[in-house]
């Protein structure tokens, strides 16, 4: 068991290294908030490319949370930008060695979905429609807004006790830039 703990704790150390290595994108590539049923849903498509370290180490067992920010602000030209909304939409990826599937948790809803493969995984969790951010009411017609969206996905804190003392000393996350645009009038 500690054998197999240094080497989790060795790919998740050279797993930023390897990120680059790999050519893995991990962005946010297109997203933009339209207007459906008097709320405006978010439709992003994402990069979520991870390196061979960190999908080896998800195969392993190591749970992996991805988090969406996104921010919906009112632009003036006199006064600082008035924050309208903002959102936290989490998923947690992990593989479950038994069914050999991998599990994706909706940590905000609690809806489970499962995949057969890692790529299959991620491809969905690439594709965001659909989903609610702010009430139509209060968005004026006369104002101009933008939007921000940014993910990160970082190793669950939920580890058993061995490997979370080991991992103290990591700090494993990628994030991307924030990706930002202009809601239409």
């Amino acid at each position: 068991m500690a054998l197999f703990a240094l080497l989790l704790v060795a790919a998740f150390a050279q797993a930023g290294e390897a990120a680059l290595e790999d050519g893995a994108r991990f962005e946010v590539r297109s997203a933009f908030l339209e207007p459906a049923e008097h709320v405006y849903q978010l439709n992003a498509t994402l990069d979520l490319a991870l390196s061979r370290s960190a999908q080896a180490a998800i195969r392993e067992g190591v749970p992996v949370v991805l988090e969406l920010d996104l921010g919906v602000n009112r632009k003036r030209r006199y006064l600082p930008d008035e924050k309208v909304a903002s959102l936290a939409q989490r998923w947690q990826l992990h593989y479950h060695a038994l069914s050999e599937r991998y599990i994706v948790n909706n940590l905000n809803s609690g809806q489970q979905t499962s995949f057969l493969s890692l790529p299959a995984a991620l491809a969905a969790l690439s594709d965001v429609r659909g989903l609610p951010v702010v009430d139509e009411a209060l968005i004026e017609k006369d104002s101009h807004y933008e939007g921000s969206l940014r993910v990160q996905a970082t190793i669950e804190s939920g580890l058993p006790g061995a490997l979370r003392v080991m991992m103290f000393w990591m700090d494993w996350k990628r994030t991307t830039d924030w990706y930002t645009w202009t809601l239409p009038p």
